[in-house]
This record gives C-alpha cells, sequence and structure tokens, in this order.
C-alpha cells in the first residue's frame, strides 16, 4: 500500500506508511458507524425490540460519535497523545462487539455508546496525525484517509447484513475485528511529531481566526446536508415521483457515494497545488445549479447529475474541514472534531426536517431542500476561503 500512495500522494517529506496506516484504522472507525444501522433488524428478530427502540439505539451511537468529537477534540488539543487513536478504536470494536452479544436495551446502549465515543475519540487526533505525516500534501492525504472511511461504510453493512442472516446477529458482531485490528495495526498511535500549520502558527502566535472556522463549519455543515438529504430521498423521489421503482434510484445513490471517493481525492490533489479557494469556490458554484436542476430532470439524466453532484461535493467537504482547522491553529483539535463530526451529526439531523417537507409536498420537495442547503454552503464557502486579511 505504501508502494501505491507514493504515486497518489507526492512530495518528499510525506510519510507514507503513517498515512496507510491511518487509512486502514480509518476503514475500522467508519464501520461501526455503517453497521450499527444494519444491525437493526436483528436487534428486532433476535432481541424482540420493537422498529422504535432499535432506531434509538442506532440514535445513541450516531450522537456519540458526532456530538462529543469536539470534547474529544479539546481534549486532544490538550493533551497531544498518540494512544488516544488506538484508544478510540479499541472502544469502537468492544463497544459494536459487545452489542451484539448483549440483551438488554440498557446494556447494548451503553455499549453502543462507548462504541460511537470512540469513534469521537479517533477522528480528530487521526486528522491531525494524517495532516502532519502528510508535509506539504495534506489535501491528497486526506483524500486517501478519507477513502479508507468510504471503505468502511461500505463493509459495514455488507459484512453485517449476510452474517447476521446465516449465522445470528452473535456472528454479526465478527466484523468488530476489523476496528480491534486497527488498533493494534496503530500500536501506541501515530505521533503528529512533523510540523503542521497549526504547530508552525502557534509558534509565531498567529491568533484564532473564529470567523474564517464558523463559516468554514457552517458550508461543510450545508454540503454534508445535501449528501444526506440525496442520500436519504433520491430513491423515494425515483420511485414515486419518477416511477421508476427504488432500484435505480438506490443504484444512483451508489454512483453519487462512489464518485465521491474519487472527488475527495481530486479536490485534496488540488488543492495541494493551487490552493482551497479556487478548489471550494468552484465545487460550490457546480453544485447550487446542479442541485437546482436535479428536481426538473429525468431518470437517466437524473442519474448522472447526481454522479457529478457526488464528485463536486467532497470538493466542497473536506476542503472546507481543512480552512476550518487552519482557521484555529492553537485548536486543531477542536476545529477538526467539530468540522468533521458535529457538521455531519447536524447534517443527518437535517433529514427528518427533509423528511417533514416530504410528508407535506411529496419528495421532489426534499430535492428542493438539497438545493436551498446548497446555496447557503456557496455563502459560507466563499465568506470562509474569500475572507479579508
Amino acid at each position: 500500500m505504501t508502494a501505491l500512495l507514493e504515486r497518489v500522494i507526492p512530495g518528499q517529506d510525506v510519510d507514507r506508511g503513517r498515512v496507510a496506516r491511518l487509512t486502514v484504522a480509518h476503514a475500522g472507525a467508519d464501520l461501526f458507524q455503517a453497521a450499527v444501522p444494519a444491525l437493526i433488524p436483528f436487534f428486532v428478530a433476535e432481541r424482540g425490540m420493537s422498529y422504535a427502540d432499535a432506531g434509538l439505539l442506532v440514535l445513541a451511537g450516531s450522537l456519540a460519535s458526532s456530538v462529543m468529537q469536539p470534547l474529544a477534540g479539546v481534549v486532544g488539543d490538550r493533551v497531544r497523545a498518540a494512544w488516544l487513536q488506538p484508544l478510540g478504536l479499541a472502544l469502537t470494536g468492544g463497544g459494536l462487539l459487545a452489542a451484539t452479544l448483549l440483551d438488554s436495551f440498557a446494556a447494548i446502549a451503553v455499549a453502543l455508546l462507548l462504541g460511537g465515543l470512540g469513534v469521537a475519540i479517533f477522528h480528530p487526533e487521526a486528522f491531525r496525525a494524517t495532516r502532519a505525516a502528510a508535509a506539504a500534501s495534506p489535501g491528497a492525504a486526506l483524500g486517501v484517509f478519507a477513502l479508507g472511511g468510504n471503505i468502511g461504510f461500505a463493509l459495514g453493512p455488507s459484512l453485517v447484513v449476510p452474517l447476521g442472516a446465516a449465522y445470528g446477529i452473535e456472528a454479526a458482531g465478527a466484523v468488530a475485528v476489523i476496528p480491534l485490528v486497527g488498533a493494534l495495526l496503530l500500536g501506541r498511535g501515530v505521533p503528529s511529531d512533523l510540523v503542521t500549520p497549526g504547530d508552525d502558527a502557534a509558534s509565531v502566535e498567529v491568533p484564532d481566526d473564529w470567523r474564517t472556522f464558523g463559516f468554514a463549519t457552517l458550508g461543510a455543515t450545508a454540503a454534508a446536508g445535501v449528501l444526506f438529504g440525496l442520500m436519504a430521498f433520491a430513491p423515494v423521489w425515483f420511485d414515486e415521483t419518477l416511477g421508476t421503482g427504488v432500484g435505480l434510484g438506490s443504484a444512483a445513490v451508489t454512483g453519487m457515494l462512489l464518485a465521491g471517493a474519487v472527488g475527495t481525492y481530486a479536490a485534496g490533489a488540488v488543492g495541494d497545488r493551487r490552493g482551497r479557494r479556487p478548489v471550494v469556490l468552484v465545487s460550490v458554484l457546480a453544485l447550487v445549479p446542479l442541485s437546482a436542476v436535479l428536481p426538473l430532470t429525468g431518470p437517466l439524466l437524473a442519474v448522472v447529475v447526481l454522479i457529478v453532484i457526488g464528485l463536486v461535493i467532497e470538493g466542497v467537504f473536506y476542503p472546507l474541514v481543512i480552512v476550518a482547522q487552519d482557521g484555529l491553529p492553537r485548536h486543531a483539535g477542536l476545529a477538526a472534531g467539530t468540522a468533521l463530526g458535529l457538521s455531519v451529526g447536524v447534517a443527518a439531523g437535517t433529514t427528518s426536517l427533509l423528511g417533514v417537507l416530504v410528508d407535506a409536498n411529496g419528495p421532489v420537495a426534499a430535492l428542493w431542500g438539497c438545493a436551498v442547503m446548497a446555496v447557503v454552503a456557496l455563502a459560507a464557502g466563499a465568506l470562509a476561503v474569500c475572507r479579508p486579511h
């Protein structure tokens, strides 16, 4: 893997071995977030829960992972301990395994809260360590790091469902070995001992720029809201409005997510060479018309538009996370934890608001809601990267 990274992450000072280990570990952390929702039918069938109770368990894990990330980032800013990375993965894997072995609702909820807490602990420190290991190529390295997360999201349900269907929920818990192996792979953790933008800025006492951080986080949240909204309601729109059934819509969303993995790396690599500003501006300027035209398209063109949206939307999210972190050089962990975790949690919560629109006006209303969030991403992203000096 390290040899492959020599081609995709340029630069003489990049520690590609560290990036490789963090990327594999990221797959283990994000597997948790996709595996827990896939356990819902098994909680219902084998633990006698209602779907509402099973949904609350998913919420417990999701809230812990998203809401606690800013706090975990603050702790990381003070402690600066590499061992937080394997600790987070150990909690993630242990919580997931325990949730499949326990019987009571309360015990499973505690296990998933601990697993979500592990995800929250891992991300800010792993993000910081990846940037440090990347030297002058943070965008490309974080693109590879993000690809690890995408792989983890894909592995979660694809492993949990067949294992659970064939051998029961206890067997589905075997997927916890992936984050646990990630913890072992990291050992004592990957230190942030190379110079990062935050470290250099702190040494010359550059003040934190909360304005840039705020707008960058808002832009990242809005972009993530567009993605979550389309993931949730584009298949419904294909089925109920376009009359194609959910299959084509689900395939289009899969294509959008796969294109997003490509877009994450491409945007990061271009940003390293050309700067974050043109990448963010071009991406959000493309996202707005694409989101606005989507509700007006037919089935085949809609598939194409969704794939292109997936490609450009990642040119907004991760570059703005980097901008947010650079805005707070003295609080890089807090910035990463908020821009990565809390923004995704808030974005996921917007799906409930879009659901209200769908109940009242049909699934096309959710698509128009996504177009509005794209405009918010444009405004906030432009204000973040075009800040006065």
